[in-house]
């Protein structure tokens, strides 16, 4: 990635403590977000029998918290752009923190959904600011490398976050889940207000109208097709997720223990394929090698569910292979849309993170509505949004014919 056109409006290059102090921010940050979509997987045969509904209704808990997660990413991005990334962290956190404190005291499936909701609505400003802010400080192939360590970093709390949960639920009851949650935000509220630095200086920040920021970003052909690749990768994720606790649990009887074990054991797949798109300097090759891990994961997901079968080590194996490709894909693909607006990093990373998280809502709403059948359901939708990448990429090749972009001519 050539960074000489769209070199950054201030610092390129922060010193080594500097920047595994914003990683470490970073990640503290996106966790509350990541883990409020994961750690309440073990407990949701608890959730459904306190909350006396069938455990399947509750794939919407996640839809639900997708959704408003996506939507309000619209609201900070372009607001961070004009005041600055810090006060609409801090005031997003709070925001989450009430959404967990409200969902461990939910009586009813309906307070549950509202909190989930109250919750996305806060964490939307860390999903946001989570790429714009290496944009503040990088461009080129730093980006890429910084955006790599972020995919990689995040992981790792949301990788505990099942099986805190399922301890949580075991010795305290499903509402310690959501105690925990609120305990974590907290911490990180503390963090953004006495050691975040902002990122975005006063005589840097965006003065256009916000109609015309969107207008300006959305015209860049480029960004148009790594968002829809971003949007259709990360659906399948969340697809995966939000079923995966039904078929582990119900469908092959697993204890929640071990739900939690095969609910994580992508998790590296994705470290791993973030890892060598860090270290990669051939973004084309990289891109052709995540699709093509995405496409061998929704393979071994469909064939089995074509035959109206629930087979756990191929919905294992499946899943390693899509999240390595994404893992490959997000941060390439994050860089390449964001590296063009330095001024409008706020909105380019709302349009990327809201759209990507509301599409993966939709995919999970999808999931909670469509009838069991096995594990056809997860197969074809995966398939689908494999299609959906490669036809995506495929638009851009123009683009990168004139701009020289990361697309590899497919």
């Amino acid at each position: 990635m050539s960074g000489t056109p769209h070199s950054p409006i201030h610092h390129d290059v922060a010193p080594a403590a500097s920047q595994s102090s914003l990683l470490l921010m970073i990640v503290f940050m996106v966790a509350c977000g990541q883990m409020a979509q994961t750690i309440f997987v073990p407990a949701l045969p608890q959730i459904a029998l306190g909350l006396n509904v069938d455990a399947s209704q509750l794939q919407a808990v996640m839809a639900c918290y997708l959704l408003s997660y996506g939507m309000f990413q619209f609201v900070y991005g372009p607001v961070s752009d004009r005041v600055g990334r810090k006060m609409p962290l801090v005031v997003g956190i709070a925001i989450f923190i009430i959404g967990a404190v409200f969902a461990a005291q939910a009586t009813s499936f309906n307070q549950l959904i509202m909190a989930s909701l109250i919750q996305g609505l806060g964490t939307a400003s860390a999903g946001a600011l989570c790429r714009s802010i290496p944009r503040d400080h990088y461009f080129g192939d730093r980006l890429v490398k910084f955006n790599s360590y972020v995919s990689m970093a995040v992981v790792f709390l949301p990788l505990l976050a099942p099986f805190i949960g399922s301890a949580s639920a075991a010795y305290f009851g499903w509402q310690a889940v959501y105690w925990v949650l609120a305990g974590f935000g907290a911490v990180v509220w503390l963090l953004l207000i006495f050691a975040f630095k902002e990122s975005l200086p006063k005589a840097q920040r965006e003065h256009q109208a916000v109609i015309a920021s969107y207008r300006h970003v959305l015209r860049h052909r480029a960004f148009r097709a790594y968002l829809f690749s971003l949007i259709a990768t990360f659906a399948g994720i969340a697809a995966f997720e939000a079923i995966a606790g039904v078929l582990y649990g119900q469908y092959l009887g697993l204890t929640p223990f071990m739900v939690s074990c095969y609910f994580v054991a992508p998790i590296p797949g994705y470290l791993l394929g973030a890892l060598i798109a860090g270290r990669q300097n051939k973004p084309r090759r990289v891109i052709y090698q995540g699709v093509a891990l995405l496409g061998a994961g929704a393979l071994f997901m469909l064939i089995p569910g074509l035959f109206n079968l629930v087979v756990g080590w191929s919905l294992l194996v499946g899943s390693i292979l899509f999240f390595s490709g994404a893992g490959m894909l997000f941060p390439t693909l994050t860089s390449a849309a964001l590296e063009p607006f330095p001024r409008q990093a706020g909105i380019a990373g709302a349009l990327l993170g809201g759209l990507q998280n509301f599409g993966a809502g939709l995919a999970a709403l999808t999931m909670s509505l469509v009838p069991m059948g096995g594990q056809l359901s997860i197969g074809l939708l995966s398939a689908v949004m494999v299609v959906l990448v490669i036809l995506s990429l495929y638009y851009a090749r123009d683009q990168n014919d004139t701009h020289h972009n990361l697309m590899p001519q497919i």
